[in-house]
């Protein structure tokens, strides 16, 4: 930054507020999301209704305690694979570990194709974990057929069909036939066992990810209480644009498995939902087990970031933090925190401040606003928590940050000393600004 640069933010910095002191966020920790080196991301998709530039900034009262956002557990007691037709007439595994399993069947193809080529429950020939064939429709609890399924408008592909394994068919090495299909036919088999003790549990280690940040995903194969040793695990980490990155898992002493791979998008700007796609296989007293699982990840790519040091003023009856934001795409960015005060000695969540604001590419501000009314009844110490950067127009995190900036009580006495007057209103205290600064 040259010295002309950094007189004209004292400048700015001053005429905010006759009271203005600078203040430096407090150190990340665990948990936290913070860009690196920012990229410069392609122009944001469009969407409804398009992204404005109107400035806008508003606050309101809230007792909602912040908590660090957890990543999703996804939780797999079923299994997807693919069978040709001809695969089918010689009669395929079934993977089961428990009674009364339900089989989906879907034709994959042409959609032409996949209507003729339905597939009635009635007419399957299930094998039995002794190698007897059952006659057909035996050892079939419940049957669904396309034309029911169909007519149910359930959210399944066409000519899909299901059934539930009856307890005569019993677990195991089951197998399923069916005959007069065209050889050439891929069909998808997806097995679900709510009742079985056997589960997949896959995790990634944050809530959110950058481009250029190295992602972990956590795996762990049990049944029941006790862990499995996985005999293969076959995973890949899957982009918007559909480019497969290859995740090798390693087996910890405790059975679990973690893998880890950088979220590389090369020029390519690939913010939104990655999707992890694994399957597992084992071997679970004496019988061959499969899951599956399917979960996204939110993956951004770092175009702005904010800058460590901030401003404290006011604007009107509004408590502010002036925030630098350093943007390597110009965008409309948002702000929000979550500002804690000490009632009774205990901190607690008096409210949450929102600003949003175009910014051109390089460096720019926003101010976040806390108003005089929140803090009514409260003391110091203050903190803004759950500090947050977003991009409207892409949709994505670019940074949070859980507890992110700390005031004592004589920098806001200084700042608003007709705080303690306010009284605290019953409805959301909004100022906007129209324009776009």
């Amino acid at each position: 930054m040259t010295n002309q640069t950094m007189l004209a933010a004292c400048i700015a910095a001053a005429l905010l507020s006759p009271f203005a002191a600078h203040a430096d966020l407090l150190p990340q920790q665990a948990g936290d999301l913070a860009p690196g080196a920012l990229v410069a991301g392609q122009a944001a998709r469009t969407v409804a209704p398009p992204v404005t530039r109107e400035a806008v900034s508003f606050s309101w009262r809230s007792r909602d305690a912040v908590t660090a956002p957890k990543p999703f557990v996804a939780l797999s007691r079923e299994a997807y694979f693919t069978v040709t037709g001809a695969e089918l007439a010689q009669g395929v595994a079934l993977p089961t570990t428990a009674p009364r399993a339900i089989v989906r069947l879907q034709p994959v193809g042409e959609a032409s194709v996949r209507a003729n080529e339905a597939i009635q429950p009635s007419s399957l020939i299930i094998i039995d974990a002794n190698g007897r064939a059952l006659a057909a429709g035996e050892g079939i609890e419940t049957m669904v057929s396309a034309d029911r399924l169909a007519k149910a408008d359930l959210p399944f592909a066409a000519a899909t069909s299901a059934f539930r394994l009856g307890l005569d068919a019993g677990s195991g090495p089951l197998r399923l036939r069916a005959n007069g299909l065209a050889d050439s036919q891929r069909y998808l088999v997806n097995v679900v066992e709510p009742d079985s003790p056997v589960a997949l549990t896959m995790q990634a280690t944050s809530a959110a990810y950058l481009q250029g940040q190295q992602l972990t995903v956590l795996a762990q194969l049990q049944n029941g209480a006790a862990g499995v040793t996985p005999g293969r695990v076959d995973a890949t980490l899957v982009s918007p644009a559909g480019r497969s990155l290859p995740l090798v898992f390693r087996r910890a002493a405790d059975g679990s498995m973690a893998a880890t791979v950088t979220l590389d998008a090369g020029d390519a700007d690939e913010s939104g939902l990655w999707e992890v796609q694994a399957n597992v296989t084992a071997t679970v007293d004496g019988r061959r087990a499969l899951r599956t699982s399917r979960f996204a990840v939110a993956v951004a790519a770092p175009t702005a970031k904010l800058a460590r040091t901030t401003t404290l003023g006011t604007d009107g009856d509004a408590l502010t933090v002036q925030l630098g934001v350093t943007a390597a795409s110009a965008a409309r960015y948002e702000v929000r925190g979550v500002l804690y005060g000490t009632v009774q000695g205990r901190l607690v969540p008096l409210g949450v401040g929102n600003a949003a604001k175009w910014i051109e590419t390089g460096d720019g501000s926003i101010a976040l606003p806390f108003g005089a009314d929140l803090l009514a009844g409260s003391t110091g110490p203050y903190e803004v928590r759950d500090l947050q950067l977003l991009d409207q127009g892409r949709r994505t995190v670019l940074q949070r940050q859980q507890r992110a900036l700390a005031m004592d009580e004589s920098e806001v006495a200084r700042l608003l000393p007709q705080r303690a007057a306010v009284v605290p209103p019953t409805s959301a205290r909004v100022k906007k600004t129209a324009s776009a600064e």
